[in-house]
């Protein structure tokens, strides 16, 4: 029983890694309006300047918005995957990770790094949607952070028993919906290489595959009966 009270060697509580990461997706969130910027316009000219410039800027509002809402599922990603909830018979049964060691702080670590590259890609991509080159560097910056964070999911389900002794692994619950970003992603680095604006669209799916995935036949519907995750 005295492993389940301590941290294994190696380990820390997991509240300051959750600490670390909740602000670094803050602050990388607010960063992105930075994206947003117009140039300066003299008093007498905006009358008739600011409306056209607003209204050239609809990619990088596009951006914005994609990269916002995409680091926000990210967000509430990261925190399932320290926090599982699962239905049993109606009853809410919470799964926590207690400890983490130095191997998932490494993985989280640089899950955070393309994160907070984000803004950056979201600027430059916004600046320079015609070009390839941009849009593809936002695509592989989403499509990597997706990748580490299922990989986080991933090292978590496979070393359960370190992370928090006696605790009963919740497994790959709700798995299908780990690639969807990921997969996403991939189709926008297609479709950039024919039409670099509309690579940007792909994002919208996003939020249909998250309601029709968990429900479609097959692919890891579930009621909320049994061993199912509520949906």
């Amino acid at each position: 029983m005295a492993a389940e009270n301590h941290p294994p060697p190696e380990s820390i509580e997991k509240s300051r890694a959750e600490a670390l990461s909740d602000g670094i997706f803050a602050f990388a969130m607010t960063l992105l309006v930075i994206s947003l910027a117009i140039p300066p316009i003299p008093e007498q000219d905006a009358p008739v300047l600011l409306p056209g410039i607003l209204a050239g800027m609809w990619g990088e509002f596009l951006i914005f918005v994609i990269a916002f809402f995409i680091i926000s599922s990210f967000w509430i990603s990261h925190h399932r995957i320290i926090r599982r909830v699962r239905y049993i018979n109606d009853r809410r049964i919470i799964r926590r990770v207690r400890y983490i060691n130095d191997r998932l702080i490494g993985i989280n670590l640089l899950f955070l790094f393309f994160i907070v590259l984000i803004p950056f890609t979201t600027t430059i991509s916004g600046d320079y949607l015609n070009v390839l080159e941009a849009v593809l560097f936002f695509h592989g910056n989403l499509l990597v952070a997706s990748l580490l964070l299922t990989g986080m999911w991933g090292y978590i389900v496979h070393h359960y028993g370190e992370l928090n002794p006696g605790g009963e692994n919740p497994g790959w619950t709700g798995r299908e919906r780990a690639f969807i970003i990921p997969g996403v992603s991939l189709l926008a680095i297609g479709i950039s290489f024919i039409d670099t604006s509309a690579s940007m669209w792909c994002y919208t799916l996003i939020p249909l595959l998250l309601f029709i995935v968990p429900r479609a036949p097959g692919l890891g519907g579930r009621s909320r009966e049994g061993t199912g995750e509520h949906p």
